[in-house]
């Protein structure tokens, strides 16, 4: 199960709020989170990460399937 991080999801900084919002939705759901320790020249501390077909979900992003690659 491929996991990301709200960062990682979305390409930028989530902010405090949505991170409280994404994490109350995933507690709620029963999605397994996985907590991450990090350390780089923006941000130290602890990040969360979350199943990607929960972010998909959440976010409303359509998944992508095998049909649409297909060039008709």
């Amino acid at each position: 199960m491929e996991m990301k991080s709200l960062y990682e999801y979305l390409g930028r900084a989530a902010g405090s709020e949505l991170g409280k919002q994404v994490a109350t939705a995933a507690g709620r759901a029963n999605v397994k989170i996985t907590s991450h320790h990090v350390e780089n020249a923006k941000y130290t501390g602890t990040i969360l990460k979350y199943p990607v077909s929960f972010l998909n979900e959440y976010f409303g992003a359509a998944v992508e399937t095998e049909n649409d690659s297909l060039p008709f």
